[in-house]
């Protein structure tokens, strides 16, 4: 814009025209004002841009002060000026409409805002640093944790663990066992291994064992048991909330009990297996855990007849759920030990 159109012809010509020295002096001062003006406009945009969104060493930064309750300190502590602090603090207050600190006679002391959003950031960086760490790490003397289903664990893993330690060495596994589906509901386990239909919301599940079980009794009994109908004079194992048991294994082979035979019940095929093995009954096992551990060498198999069962055990982690290094490393373990 020129500074005639600007000011008018009069003016313009009041001044000399556009060799008055003046009138460069004017336009010189009109240019750096719209360069004033356009330098605020950017360090107005700038700071709303910032304070959409809460940084991270703003929280670093409050982290620190607070805990020394002195900007001097922290400043020292995190490499920066007592300015650079102070300017971070403000930044933070602004973004939480806030006062964090209460500033005086060069003292600092937290607001109560400032005490109760403390142990949040606190809370924050830890964990920011623990995942990283895990995430992040080459695996040296990591802890895996496994919310594991207790049959799996004492009659498939246990015998097979001692593979993984030779092959993984640096990698613990810390294994927590559970029988419900209500103690998955409150894991925060790196992996689970469930018993169950598979197809849980918000998990990835992988089938660990081929579904086929059949009768196990003690070397002793199987001697008794020369036929299915022979099954009338022994007691039968039944393992409660498993979707098939005894009645649907009888019936696949037409066996007809004319006599009601004894029942024993149990909540697990752990429990089941170990009432097999002390000569109370006899009980219906998955085959892939009979193949090794102290188990396998006592109770035998005196039929072939096998059924299918719809549970299965899965190895599941949440589908959002990035899982460390060695969470990786003990995954693919297992899922290749099973195949």
């Amino acid at each position: 814009m020129s500074i005639s159109k600007l000011f008018g012809h009069t003016l313009y010509r009041s001044f000399g025209g556009k060799n008055n020295i003046g009138l460069l002096l004017l336009e010189q001062a009109i240019y750096y004002r719209q360069i004033n003006k356009y330098n605020l406009w950017i360090n107005q945009y700038m700071k709303r841009l910032l304070t959409n969104t809460i940084q991270l060493n703003w929280l670093r930064t409050f982290e620190v002060a607070s805990r020394h309750l002195s900007f001097t300190n922290a400043a020292e502590e995190l490499s920066m000026s007592q300015s650079a602090i102070s300017q971070q603090i403000q930044l933070l207050e602004h973004h939480l409409d806030q006062k964090l600190f209460i500033r005086a006679n060069r003292t600092i002391r937290l607001t109560d805002a400032g005490r109760a959003f403390l142990p949040l950031v606190c809370d924050s960086l830890r964990q920011l640093n623990a995942g990283a760490a895990q995430i992040f790490s080459d695996a040296k003397d990591a802890v895996v944790d496994v919310n594991i289903n207790a049959t799996f664990a004492t009659m498939w893993l246990a015998p097979r663990l001692v593979s993984f330690n030779q092959l993984e060495p640096q990698i613990s596994i810390r294994q927590r066992s559970t029988n419900w589906s209500a103690d998955f509901d409150i894991s925060t386990a790196d992996l689970e291994i469930r018993y169950g239909l598979g197809g849980w919301d918000g998990f990835e599940s992988y089938p660990l064992i081929n579904p086929l079980i059949r009768p196990y009794c003690s070397g002793a009994m199987v001697h008794e048991l020369s036929t299915p109908r022979a099954l009338a004079s022994v007691p039968l194992i039944d393992v409660e909330g498993t979707p098939q048991g005894w009645d649907q294994w009888l019936n696949a082979y037409d066996v007809c009990m004319h006599e009601k035979c004894a029942r024993q019940y149990t909540d697990s095929h752990t429990s089941a297996a170990a009432l097999a093995a002390n000569g109370a009954g006899i009980c219906l096992m998955y085959d892939d855990f009979m193949q090794m551990g102290v188990l396998s060498n006592i109770l035998v198999a005196p039929f072939e007849e096998r059924v299918s069962t719809d549970s299965n055990y899965y190895l599941c982690h949440h589908t959002d759920k990035c899982l460390t290094r060695p969470s990786r490393v003990f995954k693919e373990w297992l899922l290749d030990t099973c195949k």
